[in-house]
């Protein structure tokens, strides 16, 4: 299992987790890895992690949030690539591994903007929709 991000200016670090993702596994990752993303992302900006104690989880989320979640489609669009872009099927979990690695850091600033850019009108469509699943 891999852990990742995306944002505005491109992909995050990418982190084989290696087991099914409990809630421990996650806050750890959480931690470690997406704490080190923001880090590198305020150093690039400009910006300091205090300027992101805003977003606290006081916000309710509908039963679909996949819909939410620009990097479901990230994910796809990995697997899609993982498929195009080898002939043949890895021969080890190392070999899997290193492609997926390789690819997600093939993923383009412009690539993830189209994702992000759709989350406003996902929020309008989940809205109208009470919480339900939408078609993104």
């Amino acid at each position: 299992m891999v852990w990742s991000c995306i944002s505005w200016y491109g992909v995050g670090y990418i982190v084989d987790v290696g087991k099914n993702m409990d809630k421990s596994v996650y806050l750890s990752v959480l931690q470690d890895d997406l704490v080190k993303s923001m880090t590198d992302y305020c150093k690039e900006n400009g910006l300091r992690m205090t300027d992101f104690e805003f977003m606290q989880d006081n916000v309710e989320w509908p039963p679909q949030s996949p819909d939410l979640n620009a990097i479901e489609n990230m994910w796809n669009t990995l697997k899609k690539r993982l498929f195009k872009q080898y002939d043949c099927p890895p021969v080890s979990m190392d070999e899997l591994w290193t492609r997926t690695f390789e690819t997600w850091y093939e993923i383009t600033e412009k690539e993830c903007q189209i994702y992000i850019k759709t989350m406003s009108q996902r929020c309008i469509d989940i809205i109208e929709n009470k919480g339900l699943w939408i078609n993104y």
